[in-house]
């Protein structure tokens, strides 16, 4: 499989389902800000308060991730279909 263009790229951005996927991944963010908030990610022990919430910690950033997507991140990412690099460490940013 080919690498989109940049051109192709911005214009699967602006396409309408592509916006709604990037809200609903939006909204799904701040559910998980929200319910951390409100502490539902506290378990019984420590370790498992830990395991909780890394985990939704990555979630949280596979959300960030796809709907914070750019054209320099997917080339970073993929070329001709093989992984080229990760990007910087904590590239997804999560606020």
């Amino acid at each position: 499989m080919r690498l989109p263009s940049e051109e192709e790229f911005n214009e699967w951005k602006t396409l309408y389902v592509t916006q709604y996927v990037g809200h609903l991944l939006n909204k799904k963010r701040e559910t998980l800000r929200q319910d951390w908030e409100g502490g539902s990610f506290t378990d019984y022990t420590q370790e498992g308060t830990v395991l909780v919430n890394v985990g939704n910690m990555g979630t949280c950033k596979g959300y960030a991730f796809v709907a914070d997507l750019a054209y320099d991140d997917l080339l970073t990412e993929i070329d001709d279909g093989k992984q080229v690099g990760i990007g910087p460490a904590g590239g997804s940013s999560v606020d």
